[in-house]
């Protein structure tokens, strides 16, 4: 097979990305002989790759000054040229029209989530690229569980179609022994940019009470880089920071392994490879306790939150004055490093490769559940956790929900009858009885279900909660939820909103949670979310719902007998207004976009001063969850405490 591997970072000052590539492509030429690498840039390349068995080449390429420009009005013709069978794209981008097999490395979704912190011509280039180079992708490579589900997010791409690559230090990250420092000091190594948090950083130091150390800063100023500079000396702290500017590679060993500790709080990593190098160079380690950092450190760092300026005084402060924990997270953090490796990254890669070309794009997953051992355990979880909402279950309706066991009607019956299941009466009567107040909610409101359908951009509606399972204790508080055309999502809420009032609606229905139809894979993956999708009714659009369930496997993954086809069918689909397409296409030619940013603007302002500790709420371009009193941590809290005391 021949790979065209971009290259295009593989030149100059490298930087996390540039590092990526070239440690990646050294270790997939390290174990793979048979396929052949071509290696492609806007930048003349002289790298030396002694894995190399005459399985490596490099395009003629032409110094073009911009990336951008080449990746899109040149590349194209050099690998018209070059012929290979998969393309990897390393850095996010790959030509618009690109028709060829190809796999994009998407590191982060910083672009999205921290949309100010990078240069305003990027954010219009790369922002509306991404979503369609990973959409047209045969796969998606990360390197993080955390980047996974913020693609999934952010991309509406399917879990199934991202591989996680983590990342690891290379080999000449290991202890030595520097000459001595004249003063002990703290280290950061990296860009600097406004995502890397330097003026809290710079902050923080300074609030120090003990004034015997130095904060080293090292890395290649970018975007707005001068800022932390400008901090330092606004604070007086001319001699006690230092700026390095950019350090070789070679250099870095030395730097980790004499400093008092590492610090890193950027505000978002996809995976934080500093982190990882300083480790292995047996550093303390502080960092950050959102994106993927805390996934990478694995209770071998101290964690911090990096918009808190106190707490990382606080940290730093700990480390300086305790030798002991420098020791602990020496020992934590070497240990940490050991379990990355290069060589792991290049088989994953590879594999994803061959996947890729295999075409299907989507991986078989064994249906496994730790917590359920045996069928009987699994029925009594089952049965336990439907307990939890007042729901005696039905035999059938037991191995739909069987938890992470997949089995034939037949031998879950005969297990289910040496078990001696008996439902509580007391409980079945109950239920009964909220199965009649349901099914007379569901009635009364069937016309104004019929008129929310016809809503301009409205593209499904679902029953959920405990309207779906018809366990409802009022006739009021009718749950939904509701799929919208992408880019109408707020001013479909708000159009709802608003007609639901008028009609004296508000408390009836319950439009708790919309997302996109281009964001249809959800970013939850818990047992509680899943439970809420395998118990979906759909009322209007059901092939859209056809596609929901596909983009969301982990469900049968929890529940391996879920068979959507039940629930698919069990309301008639309604009907709408024959007008209801003639209204988008007027509203199509600029209203609509008029109306969803003032939508968000005057609905974001509303709905955030009703956020209180007990909601789950998202709120974003393609998500509007509004469980102000979401009932989900204490059920799955609920449902581990049982679980625990259980034994399973």
């Amino acid at each position: 097979m021949k790979i065209a591997f971009d290259g295009t970072v593989l030149f100059g000052r490298k930087s996390g990305v540039g590092y990526y590539c070239e440690e990646l492509l050294k270790a997939i030429l390290a174990v793979d002989h048979e396929n052949h690498f071509v290696v492609f840039s806007h930048q003349r390349l002289s790298l030396d790759f002694p894995g190399a068995n005459g399985n490596l080449s490099f395009t003629d390429s032409i110094h073009f000054p911009v990336r951008a420009l080449y990746v899109q009005a040149l590349l194209p013709k050099v690998l018209d040229s070059v012929q290979p069978d998969l393309c990897h794209y390393t850095n996010f981008l790959a030509p618009v029209n690109e028709h060829r097999p190809y796999v994009v490395t998407i590191h982060d979704m910083g672009m999205e989530v921290l949309p100010h912190a990078h240069p305003l011509l990027k954010r219009l280039y790369t922002r509306r690229l991404v979503p369609r180079v990973a959409r047209n992708a045969r796969l998606i490579i990360t390197n993080s569980e955390y980047s996974k589900w913020e693609i999934v997010r952010h991309l509406g791409i399917c879990e199934d179609r991202i591989r996680v690559t983590p990342l690891a230090a290379g080999p000449e990250f290991v202890p030595v022994q520097p000459p001595r420092s004249a003063n002990p000091y703290f280290l950061y190594v990296g860009n600097l940019e406004p995502r890397k948090n330097l003026d809290r950083l710079i902050e923080a130091f300074a609030r120090m009470s003990r004034k015997d150390h130095e904060l080293v800063i090292v890395g290649n100023r970018f975007y707005r880089g001068s800022e932390a500079e400008q901090k330092a000396k606004s604070l007086g702290l001319n001699g006690r920071v230092k700026f390095m500017g950019y350090v070789p590679r070679t250099s870095l060993p030395g730097l980790f392994s004499a400093a008092t500790a590492f610090i890193y709080p950027s505000l978002l990593e996809g995976f934080g490879l500093p982190v990882v190098e300083a480790m292995a160079c047996g550093a303390p380690v502080i960092t950050s306790n959102n994106s993927s950092m805390k996934e990478i450190a694995a209770g071998a760092a101290l964690l911090v939150d990096p918009r808190n300026v106190r707490e990382m005084t606080d940290a730093l402060t700990r480390v300086a004055e305790d030798v002991g924990l420098q020791r602990e997270l020496s020992r934590r953090g070497s240990a940490r490093a050991s379990e990355f490796s290069w060589e792991n990254t290049a088989r994953l890669t590879l594999d994803a490769y061959r996947e890729a070309m295999e075409g299907s794009g989507k991986r078989v997953v064994a249906i496994t559940n730790n917590q359920s051992r045996d069928l009987p355990n699994a029925i009594h979880k089952t049965i336990e956790y439907a307990r939890l909402f007042q729901y005696p279950l039905q035999p059938e309706e037991i191995r739909e929900r069987l938890f992470g066991i997949k089995i034939d009607s037949h031998p879950f019956a005969e297990v289910l009858q040496a078990l001696k299941y008996d439902p509580d009466v007391t409980l079945l009567a109950l239920r009964a009885e909220r199965e009649k107040i349901s099914d007379q909610a569901i009635t009364e409101v069937q016309p104004h279900l019929r008129t929310l359908a016809s809503m301009p951009f409205v593209r499904m509606i679902a029953f959920s909660g405990s309207t779906a399972h018809r366990n409802m204790t009022t006739t009021e508080d009718i749950d939904l939820f509701i799929i919208v055309e992408d880019g109408k999502l707020w001013a479909a809420f708000l159009t709802a909103a608003v007609w639901a009032k008028a009609k004296g609606l508000r408390k009836k229905l319950c439009m708790n949670y919309l997302i996109s139809d281009a964001a249809l894979p959800l970013p939850e993956h818990d047992l509680f979310t899943a439970q809420q999708v395998a118990s979906l009714k759909p009322i209007y659009s059901k092939q859209v719902y056809d596609r929901f369930i596909a983009a969301n496997p982990f469900v049968s993954r929890f529940f391996p007998n879920f068979d959507p086809a039940t629930h698919r069918e069990a309301y008639p689909e309604l009907r709408t207004t024959k007008t209801k397409r003639l209204i988008e296409k007027l509203l199509q030619l600029g209203p609509a976009q008029i109306l969803e940013r003032i939508s968000r603007f005057v609905l974001g302002k509303y709905l955030s001063s009703k956020v209180n500790p007990h909601s789950d709420v998202q709120m974003d371009r393609r998500r509007l969850k509004l469980h102000l009193y979401s009932h989900k941590k204490s059920v799955l809290d609920s449902a581990a405490m049982r679980d625990r005391k259980a034994g399973v």
